[in-house]
């Protein structure tokens, strides 16, 4: 029988080996599982309770593509010692006013950590409650929004920088970030809330445009935060991707977020979050500033606006300079004189019966007792970029012409002031169209706001 024989040294190596597995055996196995997920509820609920203000949660109750149910919702928490945490929000769910509610919650174990609000919170569970949505179309008896009140904890770093919850049952990611101290709740949701609607307005017209390097895509219908991305020469419908976002601020920087991040072949990278640099007046990529979401083009949208039958109106509450405001105060006494009452001008695109398009500068004036009426003058328009020149044709007819000679300073407001090179620019924001500044570029002095109403009218003149 052959021996083997095994050198000592080699023995004593092998013997501590096992010696070490074993340690690392006892290291791993000296608890129970049960002792193992006390110990993570204990550790998450403290990164919870560790930011004494709270944080700001970007909920978004299901991945459906439509409003109200896709939508986010931004929610404020503080999550107590006492294993009460208070809520707040101010959006459609709490009738767009300021609401707060305490409840209790708990990191549960379930196959891992999960937060749930484990008695009813009138902000939180309006997500959840299986009750019909009143200001809706759809009948959602038994279904409610469909949101989550338990959420996975998916990760939450050791200091407490953010956090990320995932929906148990609808399984949308929801990011946690820290609110600072001393910020007081309500402030907060209406300081965002405002700034969200002057960046984009219920009845904003105009598609935003993103730009992901030199890939330029259309942002339609940005007011409920449900908007829909599609290439900018593409048709929308055929090519429509919704992708909900929310706001926040942090310091004294707004943020906006996406629900999913845009990962395209031609990115270097991927498009979630966004900072809004206040002084360009866009919002710019917070991981490459190539990747930007910007207004739409002042000068493009002015005759976008008038090709597709809108109208820009100047009456005398619109914002202007003393130049213009004394030439319309000029008209304004004349009509008087003649018991006439001068309402404004507005500029249309009129199509007439035999099919041919005429640009008008139209005056609305009204007789005594009498409906109002619009008086037409043709004119000649060209836009390069965010200038556009206007040259006075004629009148439209004898009826316009007689109120050129009828009525002083009408005739040196449409043939001088009107017949001009103006720059096009924004008012509010480079966000905001509405409403838009025309400049004339051979006198600053002479400059005024024109507004276009929400829809488009049919237009008529004399």
């Amino acid at each position: 029988m052959k021996k083997i024989f095994v050198p000592l040294a080699v023995m004593a190596v092998m013997a501590l080996a096992f010696t070490g597995c074993a340690g690392e055996e006892d290291d791993i196995f000296d608890k129970t599982a049960a002792e193992r997920l006390n110990e993570s509820s204990a550790k998450y609920s403290a990164r919870l309770e560790a930011q004494p203000n709270g944080w700001a949660m970007q909920y978004y109750p299901t991945y459906y593509d439509e409003s109200p149910y896709g939508s986010g919702y931004l929610i404020l928490m503080r999550f107590n010692k006492d294993y009460s945490v208070d809520v707040s929000m101010d959006n459609r769910f709490s009738n767009n006013f300021y609401a707060e509610a305490t409840s209790g919650w708990e990191v549960i174990k379930d196959n891992g950590p999960v937060l749930t609000f484990n008695t009813y919170n009138s902000c939180m569970h309006a997500f959840s409650d299986p009750e019909d949505i009143p200001w809706t179309e759809d009948n959602e008896q038994s279904e409610g929004c469909g949101g989550d009140y338990e959420f996975i904890i998916v990760d939450a770093p050791e200091d407490a920088s953010y956090m990320m919850l995932k929906g148990k049952k609808r399984n949308t990611y929801n990011l946690l970030t820290p609110i600072e101290e001393g910020v007081d709740y309500k402030e907060y949701l209406a300081d965002v809330k405002a700034f969200h609607n002057s960046i984009f307005p219920e009845a904003e017209l105009a598609s935003n445009l993103m730009f992901f390097g030199d890939s330029l895509y259309r942002m339609d219908g940005s007011n409920d935060g449900l908007p829909n991305v599609y290439p900018y020469e593409a048709d929308a419908v055929a090519n429509e991707f919704f992708n909900p976002f929310l706001i926040t601020k942090r310091g004294n920087d707004y943020y906006l977020r996406f629900r999913d991040k845009f990962e395209k072949s031609f990115m270097k990278g991927t498009l979630q979050e966004l900072r809004y640099d206040s002084i360009q007046d866009v919002f710019v990529g917070t991981d490459d500033p190539e990747w930007r979401i910007t207004g739409y083009p002042k000068g493009q949208f002015f005759e976008e606006r008038l090709l597709s039958s809108g109208q820009w109106q100047l009456n005398a509450n619109s914002n202007m300079s003393d130049k213009v405001k004394d030439q319309i105060a000029t008209v304004t006494a004349s009509f008087k004189k003649k018991n006439v009452t001068f309402r404004g001008l507005r500029l249309v695109r009129v199509v007439n019966k035999e099919g041919k398009a005429n640009l008008n500068w139209q005056v609305q004036y009204q007789e005594r007792g009498k409906a109002q009426t619009w008086a037409s003058y043709r004119y000649t328009m060209e836009r390069t970029d965010d200038v556009v020149t206007f040259q006075f044709v004629e009148p439209e007819n004898d009826a316009a012409n007689n109120l050129l000679s009828l009525f002083d300073g009408t005739d040196d407001l449409l043939k001088r002031m009107l017949a001009l090179q103006f720059t096009v620019s924004k008012v509010e924001n480079n966000f905001v169209v509405r409403v838009l500044r025309l400049t004339s570029t051979s006198d600053p002095d002479i400059w005024f706001e024109v507004t276009t109403p929400a829809t488009n009218t049919n237009v008529t003149g004399v």
